[in-house]
This record gives C-alpha cells, structure tokens and sequence, in this order.
C-alpha cells in the first residue's frame, strides 16, 4: 500500500513546490477573465490577443485549425489521348480510372474528349479518385464525384451575369452584311431568319435601304469567355411596312415570337428550307431543264448552295422516304398533316436519325445540300403539295400557331413593352450603332406604342 501512494505524494508536494516560484506563469488561454456570453475559444498572435469566436466549438486549450483544402492536379488533353490514358499518366491505377469512366459514361460519354480540354483531379489520402472536373468548353464543365457506392457525374454550367444590348442599322447590301459593319456577331443574322421566316424570305425580299433593330442578350462566364444569347425583340422594316417580334414564354408549351397583337409569329409552314441561299430556279410551269435540255414544269424552288449546307424541315411531321431515287437523287419526303407535304431533292446525306417513320420537328437538320441525281451541280430543289398538287412552296399563306391566350395577354403586354422601350431608348441615340442597355422592367414607357419606331 504504501509503494502505491508514494508516487502520489511525491507529485503533491512537486506541485506545491512548483506553485512558489514566480517565473512560472499559467497558459495564456488560462488568464482570459470568464465574461457570461464571452467567447471561450481564441488565438493568441504576436500582436496580442484575438479573442474573436473560434470557428470550431472549443474543446480544451489548443485551437485546431480546418484542414487546407487540397490542391487539385491540373491535368490535360493531348493529341490521340483519352480521358483514361491521361489519368494513368497521373498515377491513377487502371482499376480506378476504369472504374470512373465507367460508372458516369451514361451522363457524358468520355469518346468526346478532344484535344486542348483541361480537367482537375482531386486525390484522396490513400491515393484514389476523389472528384475531377473537366472543362468541356468555357462554358460548362463536367463534375465527377465519389460517392458511396459508385461515381456520379453531372454537367454544370459556368455561372455567368447577362447584359443587354440593343444593335440597329440600315441595309445596304444585306442584314449580314450590315451586322458585320455593327462589329457584332453575324449568327444574329440567324436569329432574325429564324423570327421572320416565316413571313419574310430575308435572301430574296429584304431591300437596299431597309432597316432593323434587335435587343439582345450577352453571357459573360466567369471564365472570360462571352458569349450570344437569346434576342428578345426584334423589327424589321421591309418596303416600308413593319414587322414586330417580341419573345415570350407560355405556361404551356415552348418559349417563341409573337408580334404585338399577341399572334405567334410561327407558321404551320416555313417559307424557306435553308438559311441565306441563292434561288437558282423559280416555281414554273414550264422550264428549260439544264440535263434533259427540254421544256417541262419545274414544280419547285431551287436554291444554290455549297455542297454539305444544312437543310431544314419547313414544318413537323413524318418522313415517308428519305433515299435515293433516280432523278431526285438523295431525297426527303415529309407529310406534314392532311394538307401539306414536302420534298427536298438532290441532298449529298441524310442528318442522323432521319429514315422512313421518323419523326421531325419544324427547323429540324434533315440532310445536307449535295448535287445527287439529275444535277449540274451543288443545290436543292425544295417540293411542295397542298392537297396533293404541287403549288409555289413561296405563294403559300400558311395559317399560324396558337396566340397567346386570354389569361396570359397581360403578362406578355407587360414583357413587349418593357423590351420595346428599351429598344427605343436605343434608336434614340442614332442610327446605325450597337448600344449597352439596362435590363428591361416591367414598367412601360409613358406612351410607348406600336408603330413608334
């Protein structure tokens, strides 16, 4: 008994002894005074005492610090290189870098990897793959991450601000032409084509001295990359007449223009299967044909272009041939509805997934200008039937989709004037240039009316 309570004793009067000499003085954290509502946590720098709120609950005299985040490894793309080839190189064994490919190649199939493309790894401690985010362009990214069970991969989107922007200008020789001049980006010529074609063919009516005006959006990534986004008004003026657009979004259905009455812009037909194209040749009942060198009905409109052009169905509806047939070469026949159907001849290949029973939808890729079958050389010629006889695919007056309805009517009032009177704000800074806008409101120019501009 008494080995056992020496020890003990002997470290009591230790203490005692220890307690006497001055130079010895408590831990710092020990000498803060206990305020009620105080702080207990703190951190002691060479220029005194912080005794702001620790971060982590206190738990005894040492502050723990978070542990650093780690550091991703910057990885790269090369030249007839893969995701998985890449990974080993990095010292990812091949069971894990199978594994993850594996495991996420029904959200992004790795195959598309190209050249250039960078991603992040981030290792575990023992070495495994923790996440890896690969920047498919500068404006999404795939993000990996481990989880319980297996991977998960999702694609994200860099986070961007939008700015508005408002470009307006005369034609002198035509709309690509005149954005060129604007030094802004000439694909707004496609979304104009888009908006108006339906009532304007902007390769054949548009005239020296027309004019147009559109406000749209600009994403900025974080990245530094910008880019062209959604054109959410637009006019043109054609031959004096004016043609208003203004993009709105119903309860029900898709996003589209509608002009200021509220009627959809958008026809059961487009007029054109092509964007800024040529016409060769003319709808005719009687034409020299350029092969066969006779006269005889040309029951379609030719429209010139470079082999390998996009074609586009003029309308939804279901494919009854997509083949080659003799004369009409490559061809695509489409039966819209039980008045309407089209023909597209010549083509050099059909888009992917376009065969008989198909399904397209109107604007849809169906194949690619070619000069396939009786052809002097690169072009289509676009077919119409109404009702079973060929009419001028250019003639017809198709009837337009749905307006909008009763019960949305004082929303998109409220949308086209705030778009519009942005729009005018700009025209009235002059002609001809590309202005930075507010974004619009809801509130409505004091009035603003339609036919201002």
């Amino acid at each position: 008994m008494q080995k056992r309570t020496t020890p003990l004793v002997a470290g009591m009067f230790a203490v005692m002894a220890l307690a006497g000499q001055e130079q010895i003085a408590p831990p710092v954290w020990m000498d803060i005074p206990l305020v009620e509502d105080e702080p207990v946590g703190c951190l002691y720098t060479e220029e005194g005492l912080n005794i702001q709120p620790a971060e982590v609950p206190f738990d005894g005299p040492a502050f723990v610090a978070a542990p650093p985040k780690p550091e991703p490894i910057r990885g790269e793309i090369h030249k007839n290189s893969t995701v998985y080839d890449e990974l080993r190189t990095l010292g990812v064994t091949a069971f894990e870098a199978d594994m993850m490919t594996r495991e996420t190649r029904s959200t992004f199939d790795w195959r598309r990897v190209r050249p250039g493309q960078t991603f992040d790894l981030y290792v575990n401690t023992s070495g495994e793959i923790d996440s890896l985010i690969l920047y498919t362009s500068p404006a999404d990214f795939v993000r990996v991450r481990r989880g319980v069970e297996q991977f998960s991969a999702v694609i994200e989107q860099v986070p961007f601000e939008i700015s508005y922007h408002v470009t307006h200008g005369t034609i002198y020789d035509s709309i690509f032409a005149s954005l060129q001049e604007q030094g802004v980006e000439t694909d707004l010529a496609g979304s104009v084509d888009e908006i108006f074609g339906w009532t304007i063919d902007l390769a054949k009516d548009l005239r020296q001295g027309d004019q147009y005006a559109l406000l749209y959006e600009r994403r900025n990534y974080e990245t530094g990359y910008t880019a062209l986004g959604t054109v959410l008004a637009a006019r043109i003026v054609n031959l004096g007449k004016e043609y208003n657009a203004v993009r709105f979004q119903p309860l029900k259905g898709a996003a589209g223009y509608y002009g200021l009455d509220g009627k959809s812009m958008q026809k059961a037909m487009r007029r054109a299967p092509m964007k800024f194209s040529h016409i060769s040749s003319n709808y005719s009942s009687r034409r020299f044909h350029p092969v066969q060198r006779v006269y005889k009905p040309h029951y379609g409109v030719d429209y010139a272009a470079s082999r390998g052009t996009p074609v586009y169905a003029t309308g939804d509806g279901l494919v009854l041939a997509a083949n080659y047939q003799s004369g009409n070469g490559n061809y695509v026949r489409i039966h819209h509805n039980k008045t309407y159907e089209t023909y597209y001849l010549h083509l050099s290949g059909f888009a992917k997934g376009v065969r008989p029973g198909s399904r397209v939808s109107q604007g849809q890729c169906i194949g690619y200008v070619g000069s396939t079958g009786l052809s002097t050389g690169p072009h289509l010629c676009y077919r119409m039937k109404k009702n079973g006889r060929w009419v001028n695919p250019r003639m017809i007056d198709a009837p337009a989709k749905d307006p909008i309805t009763a019960n949305e009517l004082v929303e998109f009032n409220a949308t086209r004037d705030a778009y519009l009177s942005r729009m005018y704000e700009a025209l009235n800074e002059g002609l001809d240039r590309t202005t930075v806008v507010q974004a619009p409101t809801q509130a409505p120019a004091p009035g603003l009316t339609a036919g201002m501009f």
